[in-house]
């Protein structure tokens, strides 16, 4: 666990990241000194659909408004900062990277959203929260860097309160050989731990799931709207070499070597 610990924290972990995305921000035309959520929304949702891929599972899963939220595996914020204010939630976000951490706290501040979100430093398969304390528990992109899916979903089901949702989107394995390397989430395949859609339900049967569904095919169907993936993107907080990175995952998914999920799930009242 301590090594494959280690190794996702090098994978996200980037020199000078507060820097990067000022000087992004810069060259996008904005004020760094004075960001928005909807500013920093151009770069912030750190997956490969961007705000509207967030805006999506957020209707899709029917988060409600005022709710408390754990946004598990936050990177640096962006969702969270969209819940909180967009939706009015109180979000506690978690992450293993400590420079998205620091970061996230940073530009949560900056937006005046310190008081509606605290955020941590630790890992989705040991959660620092006491039982039933969320309604909802929202990630994105996390379980390819997690060996311990059974954990991680155990986890996600102990915090949540009676009758709340657990909704995460990710990539699980595909039908037709191995994604093509660099990924987003993983360089190569020893740091990336897939399962196939099949499994991962097995996984949150197992841990006590009901009602639990894959809405990737709804999200596709939405209508745009808000900023998109394209000024800026990710790569100052994931590295200058995501075009090819989110490149190998688009081309991985057509292939159906991919297939990506957006699950929505429920704790039993």
């Amino acid at each position: 666990m301590a090594i494959e610990t280690n190794t996702v924290v090098e994978h996200y972990t980037r020199t000078d990241l507060m820097e990067r995305i000022r000087s992004a921000l810069v060259r996008a035309g904005h004020n760094p000194d004075k960001p928005t959520v909807a500013m920093l929304s151009e770069l912030d949702h750190l997956h490969g659909g961007g705000f509207k891929t967030t805006a999506a599972q957020v209707a899709l899963a029917g988060i409600p408004r005022g709710c408390h939220v754990l946004d598990a595996g936050c990177g640096i914020g962006g969702p969270s900062r969209y819940l909180a204010q967009s939706h009015g939630c109180t979000v506690e976000a978690i992450d293993i990277t400590p420079d998205y951490v620091a970061v996230a706290r940073r530009l949560n501040d900056m937006t005046g959203l310190g008081d509606s979100i605290e955020v941590t430093v630790g890992s989705v398969t040991a959660l620092p929260y006491d039982d039933a304390r969320f309604d909802v528990v929202l990630c994105q992109n996390v379980t390819m860097n997690v060996a311990d899916k059974p954990a991680m979903f155990s986890e996600a089901f102990r915090v949540l309160k009676p009758g709340g949702l657990y909704t995460f989107s990710h990539l699980a394995e595909g039908p037709n050989g191995p994604p093509v390397y660099p990924l987003p989430w993983a360089l190569s395949p020893e740091a990336s731990f897939l399962e196939t859609p099949q499994r991962i339900f097995e996984i949150l049967s197992a841990v006590g799931f009901v009602d639990i569904e894959d809405r990737a095919a709804q999200a596709q169907s939405l209508p745009g709207g808000g900023p998109q993936r394209g000024t800026i993107g990710a790569a100052p907080a994931m590295g200058d070499d995501m075009p090819e990175r989110t490149g190998n995952s688009a081309r991985s998914i057509r292939e159906g070597r991919l297939v990506a999920m957006m699950v929505v799930a429920r704790r039993p009242s």
